[in-house]
């Protein structure tokens, strides 16, 4: 789960830098009580996790080619009793796109197709948007394509339901319009890179899952390494992934320990995700970059370069990998999310060293923990993070007016994603989608973030110029929301919003209806949920928000639906 949606930094790794990796001198090999350190010091990052009734992630270090730490914590599977060990194999989500985009530079190697290729070229049931999305575009998220996750999701499928590739290239057929012109924005899209699979199947005549073990894991050595396709197939060694649950009478919590439940989603699409594998299989695919035995030099390079829009900016988004920067050194990386696993491959190249995070539990941090142990084995003194700037500083005592002044909706300026601030027994929160974040005061304006410390919050007072709003601050990086007037719709200003609206790019209807004076949207799988009031004509129901169209005659004639990765989906009232 990320805090704030960011600008991508303008740093880059430039070709001469990747090459300068290969040659460097690196620092002599640490001593036996310095190893002992660095291995503790590992340990205690994970303590917490490090039990035999949660469950944890496993964790390997690289270095100059070699595997200098490999441990587990926690459990593999909490029914059979089996921890985390060093042949645990994970779902790794996202961080499974650069195998996707190593397998479409590899035919494009072969003289197969191009980068630059128009995707109905290969794919001629997408639509013509009257702009040609090539491949380089899926592969870069600037191809504008809405998101099939949450289009499926939109469109009524649960994550426990079965969810196939013909149902996601359905609809994504179905789709009359894109969130953004090709290439004039980048906005993170899985469904690039699941098309980019279809696109290697219908290339090379096989399956993705074949043709990567084919042409990767096998040359590599990646035994345990695979593209799953059926969510029932047997995988060996696979360690199960959680989510915390809930007590209930039929499962009480037992001596006072937290509750777990599976969280294994039964979506089968492959491209965008599903690779199974291990921390030490990662380490033969990350020596790859090194001394490439799958591809070629200039071919992991281009994987590597930072891609450009069409007004010339640059973004830190290459083929499956993002390149960024952290402690002055420059990284490659990419994390993933699925499900309850959660997962980060973290790359140093100028100082030969890698970490790999694989974690069986939503509420995982692999990304800030995989620095932290790149930290100590790089021998970096420990970082200024946001929890270590607040240890120096007390919290403050505010006033629930001092409080309650800055409670409200606030929307991103760039992306329109909502926030809420709640005020409820004498404290803030922040609410983003289903989590809910206490907020520290640090001042009368400034606020942390106390779950893990991982950002802070500053509130701006309305002005003649400006509306009242919030600038949060994750990573060094910051985005500003402001603050919506909220509009307060009378019971007969909410009836004329009820109705049924046809989702034609969704296959279903979306029913609205007043009950207990609030507008409610219908669902026969779900209670009816009350929608929060926005502006004039719109209302946010968690990630989603609905923004209500009118006619000529004034009168409601349809509903749009905007949910982060999908922007403006038109629906017609009937």
């Amino acid at each position: 789960m990320t805090v704030a949606a960011t600008p991508a930094p303008s740093f880059s790794i430039p070709l001469l830098t990747l090459a300068m990796a290969l040659t460097t001198a690196h620092a002599a090999p640490p001593g036996a009580a310095d190893r002992a350190a660095l291995e503790t010091g590992t340990d205690a990052i994970f303590a917490q996790w490090n039990r035999g009734d949660t469950p944890g992630c496993g964790v390997a270090v690289y270095r100059d080619d070699a595997l200098v730490f490999q441990r587990g914590y926690g459990m593999a599977s909490l029914e059979l009793g089996v921890p985390i060990g060093p042949d645990s194999v994970f779902d790794i989500g996202s961080t499974s796109k650069q195998f996707t985009a190593a397998s479409v530079l590899l035919l494009a190697q072969d003289g197969k197709l191009s980068l630059d290729d128009d995707i109905r070229t290969h794919l001629p049931e997408m639509p013509d948007y009257g702009r040609r999305i090539t491949i380089r575009q899926l592969l870069q998220h600037s191809s504008g394509l809405r998101d099939y996750i949450a289009l499926l999701v939109l469109g009524g499928a649960a994550f426990d339901d079965q969810a196939t590739d013909a149902q996601t290239l359905d609809v994504l057929a179905r789709q009359r319009a894109l969130n953004f012109p090709p290439g004039s924005e980048h906005l993170y899209s899985n469904s690039g890179y699941f098309l980019a699979g279809q696109i290697v199947e219908r290339v090379s005549g096989q399956s993705l899952p074949a043709f990567a073990q084919e042409r990767i894991f096998a040359p590599l050595g990646m035994h345990d390494t695979r593209f799953r396709r059926d969510h029932a197939e047997l995988v060996p060694g696979r360690a199960m992934a959680y989510a915390r649950a809930e007590a209930s009478v039929d499962a009480p919590p037992r001596d006072g320990a937290t509750a777990y439940r599976l969280d294994q989603p039964h979506w089968d699409q492959v491209g965008d995700g599903s690779v199974h594998t291990t921390t030490g299989d990662l380490l033969r695919w990350d020596r790859n970059f090194y001394h490439p035995k799958v591809g070629t030099a200039a071919m992991l390079a281009q994987m590597q370069q930072p891609g450009v829009l069409d007004d010339g900016k640059r973004i830190d988004y290459g083929l499956g990998l993002k390149m960024g920067e952290y402690r002055g050194l420059a990284t490659v990386r990419h994390g993933g999310a699925w499900g309850g696993y959660r997962a980060e491959l973290l790359r140093f190249p100028q100082r030969h060293l890698s970490v790999a995070t694989l974690c069986n539990f939503a509420e995982a941090q692999p990304q800030r923990w995989a620095e932290r142990v790149a930290e100590l084995w790089l021998g970096l003194p420990p970082a200024p993070a946001q929890d270590r700037v607040a240890a120096r500083r007390k919290p403050v005592s505010l006033s629930p007016t001092q409080l309650q002044q800055w409670t409200g909706i606030y929307r991103q300026a760039d992306n329109g994603e909502l926030r809420k601030i709640v005020h409820a027994d004498g404290r803030l929160s922040l609410q983003h989608f289903d989590d809910e974040f206490v907020l520290r005061p640090l001042g009368s304006t400034e606020f942390e973030l106390s779950a893990a410390a991982i950002a802070t919050v500053r509130f701006h007072p309305r002005t003649r110029e400006r509306p009242r709003r919030m600038t949060v601050t994750a990573n060094g990086r910051r985005s500003d929301y402001l603050a919506i007037d909220v509009a307060a719709p009378t019971p007969t200003e909410l009836q004329a919003y009820a109705g049924r609206y046809r989702c034609g790019e969704l296959g279903r209807d979306y029913e609205f209806k007043l009950a207990g004076g609030t507008l409610q949207q219908l669902d026969p799988r779900f209670p009816p949920v009350a929608l929060e009031p926005l502006e004039r004509d719109r209302f946010a129901q968690g990630l989603l928000s609905y923004r209500f169209r009118r006619g000529d005659d004034g009168g409601v004639d349809g509903v749009s639906l905007d949910a982060g990765r999908v922007r403006d989906l038109a629906c017609a009232r009937l």
